[in-house]
Parts: structure tokens; C-alpha cells; sequence
């Protein structure tokens, strides 16, 4: 546990002294309340988290979602949804630049696109864990040489970098106002990466405490190591005709069983 505003270690976040009567602690090193979000809402949290204030981050890191020895049930369910809104809006834009102009998009998306609709999903589904995965584990490895070594800074921990790697990933959920406003989904896909790309960094520089310089270098190494492992992808698919092979295996067992 550590002050949501100077970063300092503290022994507890309140005392309850009723099952409705608490006190929140004092920080010894700058004599605010060391977590005055223990009293607010989720709606005040989610507000703050939008505007990428430190405090909500240091706050859902440190001494909400870290309390448990594994990630926090809240984290595995947020995981679960940020990675099918991914899955949507990966899915859409590919479908929709196909529509508009045959020859947009790339070799890999037509080639899906010919699949069955579970087909579709399932490929699409692979694509975007294997991006979360390429992304989470660089910046889960590599943080440890950005991490401040200051005595003031928290201790590195892994799961403290998933934690905010997710939490600044909600960004991703906004499409859901698709469901009300049509909008441009190639455009919004790009507005919302952008929008991920610099939460991330954010998020990288409050818990790290690692400055952004060195944030925007983790983030450089993670989108580098991201297209490198999707074009290998890429060419295990298409460059070894695996697609075409993967597409006829599966005519052959729809044809056994239909």
C-alpha cells in the first residue's frame, strides 16, 4: 500500500472504528489522506480514470487490485471484456474496408474473410490475445530496467504492470457508443489505438515512476515486438499457404458431417 499522492509506503489506508465509521490515514511524508479514494464511487473513479489522473492509477494498482496474491478477480473480468470489444472492432474494420474497396486491407484479412463466421472469430479472437500477449509480456519484462530506483518509488512488481496495462486499456471500451452513434469504425479503431497508446504510457510513467521518456521507449519496444510477432504470424498463414490449408480442413469436416 502507498500514498496516492507522493508514492510513499504506508501501513494502512484507514481505520474503522464501526462498520460505518472509518478514518483515513494521514501520509507521514506529505500529510494528505494517503488514499482518499477509499470513500468515493466507482462513477468519481471512473471520471478520474478517464482523465488519467495518478492518483485513481496509484489508487487501483497499489491498494485496490493488488491486495490479492494473483490478479484480482475485477482485472481477469475487465481482461475478458476489453479483449472482445478488441476482438469487435478488429473484426469490423476489417470487413468494413473490405466492403468499400476489395482490393483494401491486407492479404491476411481477405483470406479470413472467406472463412465460415466461427472461423472468423476464432482466427480473429487468436489475433488480438496474441497482440495482448506480445504487448504485456515486453513491457511486464522490460519495466524492470525503466522502474525509478529511487527510495521513494514502490517496489517493481509484474502484476502492478499488468494491473495499470489493463486499467489504461479501458479506453477500448468506448466503441461501445456504437450501439447509439454510427460511426466511421476504420477511423475509431485508430482514434482508440492512439488513445490506448498514450494511457499506456501514462499509466507506465505513474507506476513506474520512470519518467516519460523512458514510458514512450517501453511503449516504442512493445509496438515494435507487437508488428514483428503479427507479421511472423502473418507469414506463417499465408507465406506457407497455411490459411488455404486451414480453410480446406475445414470444408473437408463440414463435408463428413453434413
Amino acid at each position: 500500500m502507498i500514498c496516492i499522492e507522493c508514492a510513499h509506503p504506508v501501513t494502512s489506508l484507514y481505520t474503522a472504528y464501526s462498520s460505518n465509521n472509518i478514518r483515513l490515514t494521514a501520509c507521514p511524508n506529505c500529510n494528505k489522506f494517503a488514499d482518499k479514494y477509499i470513500e468515493h464511487d466507482s462513477v468519481l473513479i471512473f471520471i478520474d480514470l478517464v482523465l488519467i489522473k495518478p492518483q485513481v492509477y496509484r489508487h487501483l494498482a497499489f491498494n485496490r487490485l493488488s491486495i490479492s496474491p494473483h490478479l484480482h478477480s475485477t482485472i481477469r473480468r475487465i481482461f475478458v471484456l476489453i479483449t472482445l470489444f478488441d476482438v469487435y472492432l478488429t473484426w469490423a474494420r476489417a470487413e468494413k474496408e473490405s466492403y468499400r474497396d476489395e482490393s483494401a486491407g491486407s492479404q491476411l484479412e481477405r483470406e479470413v474473410l472467406q472463412f465460415p463466421v466461427l472461423g472468423q472469430y476464432i482466427f480473429f479472437v487468436l489475433y488480438c490475445l496474441t497482440e495482448t500477449a506480445v504487448t504485456h509480456g515486453v513491457l511486464r519484462y522490460f519495466s524492470r530496467y525503466a522502474a525509478s530506483k529511487s527510495p521513494e518509488a514502490p517496489s517493481y512488481d509484474p502484476d502492478t504492470v499488468t494491473i495499470a496495462l489493463l486499467i489504461s486499456s479501458a479506453t477500448k471500451l468506448f466503441p461501445i457508443l456504437m450501439v447509439i452513434w454510427s460511426y466511421d469504425i476504420p477511423a475509431a479503431a485508430k482514434a482508440v489505438g492512439w488513445a490506448v497508446n498514450v494511457s499506456t504510457i501514462e499509466a507506465l510513467n505513474i507506476v513506474l515512476m520512470c519518467g516519460h521518456g523512458k514510458a514512450c521507449g517501453l511503449m516504442l519496444l512493445a509496438v515494435a515486438s507487437r508488428r514483428a510477432t503479427v507479421r511472423f504470424f502473418i507469414w506463417l498463414l499465408i507465406g506457407r499457404s497455411g490459411l488455404g490449408m486451414i480453410r480446406d480442413e475445414w470444408h473437408a469436416i463440414r463435408h463428413i458431417f453434413s
